[in-house]
């Protein structure tokens, strides 16, 4: 790919357009703020520049520009994202070698070919017809679900996958197994199972899970799932989210499942404001892309939640992100399949009487003791202080802590020492490991201002040596230099930290005023020096005329 083309679609591409189809951007000043998208966020910190067009995030400390937005945001390689660009932008490029693909791109490639074959086996072929009665008499499936989510079905021989991806579409044996699609020398990984397709929220199908059958007697798992590849990431997908992305937006709650039945049977009950996660536990990468769409979730999970530490974490890992959390409780149902296709209106009323996170564990740590009782309540304690520690708004620690303490007949006062000595012990570690912000003092904050306004306006100004004198930063006066010696652009070295600079100054300031700061500063500093050596020197005629008439100039501005 020529890098002419690759600047070509950079430039054609507006960074406030392109993130505004994402996020909700504000205007500040000359430039652009939001809650970033990458970390949990009530206070915007993420700063966008149309003049640079660049985006920096000054609470998690991600910048770039429109490629690695797309690529961090949607997931895709460098590849992938400069494609998606130029068609945006209308570019067609032009490749080296028509016939060189990314390694994703071949394997979802290969992964519609073998959707197509289970698809056929299922719907057109005689051992496809066991299969299609039993997913609607025995899994409640109707027929159009079944070709919604597209479902499949690999007969249970050992290569007529294979066969049918080597011989007919011309695939190689090592791209198969790259695709996670045959284990050993030619067999389907999924061989005799029913196949749910994992298609990632653009609609591109990045995996399979197999669903073994309830007749087959071997001691197999009851689901497997397409290994890791350069396309399918457990922990980063969201099962269902192409087809119900926009009942969650109109939503503006998704409801959170654990299998593939689960989400389809709540589906066809009327609930589609819904995705499924692979395994129990969500993980950051899921609930990013979860607040593309909306910012409050109901878990309806079928595991032990409140035994499952990994399930809580991740509960409590998107309160911090921002998320409303709530939890569903199926009474009499052990998912939401199972109550979706018995009771779907109680199902849908069990839903709406969801309950929060922290209600929730809170209620499951007191259901397990007797609080009447000295050792209930110790080890209601000990399982409590941990869980509330967690809780990073103080308004709602606090309204908790009492809410414990009125159920534990103890001071709030006792209950509030406890949490926070249990804060301040998990925290250790933090202090270590956790990066300090350095807090710029009102000199270089007036200084970067002066910077930015500057060369926006009148770079001129810093052939005056009067202002020069102003400066005492050492990056700002490099930056000076440079331009009094080379002029605009900057070079690469020094454009990037100078971006941030910009990205922090927003407002538009008045030239004239900020230099009036600045000396106002530069003369207070200057006295302060003079007021010292007048103190070890006595009456020193010479410095107590300066001083008069640093005085006198700072009366005067």
């Amino acid at each position: 790919m020529a890098v002419n083309q690759i600047e070509e679609v950079k430039s054609k591409t507006d960074i406030v357009s392109l993130l505004s189809e994402y996020i909700e951007l504000k205007k500040a000043g000359r430039n652009y703020k939001a809650n970033c998208p990458f970390h949990g966020e009530k206070t915007p910190s993420f700063m966008i520049s149309p003049e640079l067009q660049m985006y920096k995030c000054f609470g998690c400390g991600r910048s770039g520009d429109v490629y690695s937005f797309i690529e961090e945001h949607e997931g895709m390689g460098f590849g992938e994202a400069l494609k998606y660009l130029a068609d945006k932008a209308g570019i067609k490029l032009i490749k080296h070698n028509d016939d060189v693909s990314s390694e994703k791109e071949k394997i979802i490639s290969i992964n519609e070919k073998a959707l197509n074959f289970y698809e056929y086996v299922l719907h057109s072929h005689p051992s496809g017809r066991k299969i299609i009665d039993y997913l609607s008499k025995d899994r409640g499936l109707t027929n159009d679900s079944i070709k919604l989510f597209k479902i499949g079905y690999s007969p249970d021989n050992y290569d007529a996958l294979y066969k049918y991806l080597t011989i007919k579409q011309k695939f190689k044996n090592q791209e198969l197994l790259k695709a996670g699609l045959i284990a050993g020398r030619t067999m389907d990984r999924f061989k005799g199972r029913v196949v749910f397709p994992l298609f990632d929220h653009r609609d591109k199908v990045i995996g399979f899970s197999g669903r073994i059958l309830p007749w087959v007697k071997q001691d197999m798992a009851k689901y497997i799932n397409s290994p890791d590849t350069p396309a399918y990431h457990k922990s980063k997908m969201l099962y269902g989210l192409n087809i119900t992305k926009q009942f969650i937006t109109e939503k503006q709650i998704a409801l959170v499942v654990e299998g593939e039945l689960d989400l389809i049977s709540s589906f066809q009950a009327g609930v589609k404001n819904i995705v499924a996660i692979k395994g129990s536990a969500l993980t950051e990468d899921q609930l990013r892309l979860i607040s593309r769409f909306c910012q409050k979730i109901i878990l309806c999970l079928d595991s032990d939640f409140a035994g499952d530490e990994a399930v809580k974490r991740g509960a409590i890992l998107a309160v911090n992100m921002g998320f409303e959390v709530k939890v569903c409780e199926l009474d009499g149902f052990k998912d939401p399949d199972d109550a979706a296709r018995a009771k779907p209106e109680e199902y849908k009323k069990s839903l709406s009487r969801s309950i929060g996170i922290w209600d929730f564990l809170i209620k499951q740590i007191f259901n397990k003791y007797d609080q009447s009782t000295g050792n209930g309540k110790a080890l209601i304690s000990k399982e409590i202080k941990p869980l509330l520690a967690q809780i990073n708004d103080k308004i709602v620690q606090a309204y908790y802590i009492e809410i414990v303490a009125r159920k534990l007949s103890v001071p709030v006062e006792v209950v509030a020492a406890e949490v926070s000595k249990e804060k301040t012990s998990s925290s250790e570690t933090l202090i270590v490991t956790t990066p300090v912000k350095t807090e710029k003092n009102r000199r270089q904050l007036l200084e970067e201002k002066l910077l930015v306004n500057t060369i926006e306006k009148d770079v001129n100004l810093f052939q005056n040596q009067e202002t020069i004198d102003l400066i005492k930063d050492d990056f700002v006066k490099k930056i000076i230099n440079y331009i009094n010696k080379n002029g605009l652009p900057l070079a690469q070295e020094l454009n990037e930290k100078y971006a941030e600079m910009v990205l922090e100054n927003s407002d538009p300031d008045d030239i004239e005023l900020l230099i009036k700061e600045l000396t106002k500063i530069s003369l207070k500093e200057r006295q302060e020096e003079l007021g010292e050596k007048i103190k070890n020197e006595g009456d020193n005629t010479d410095l107590l005329r300066e001083f008069d008439e640093l005085s006198k100039k700072l009366s005067a501005l």
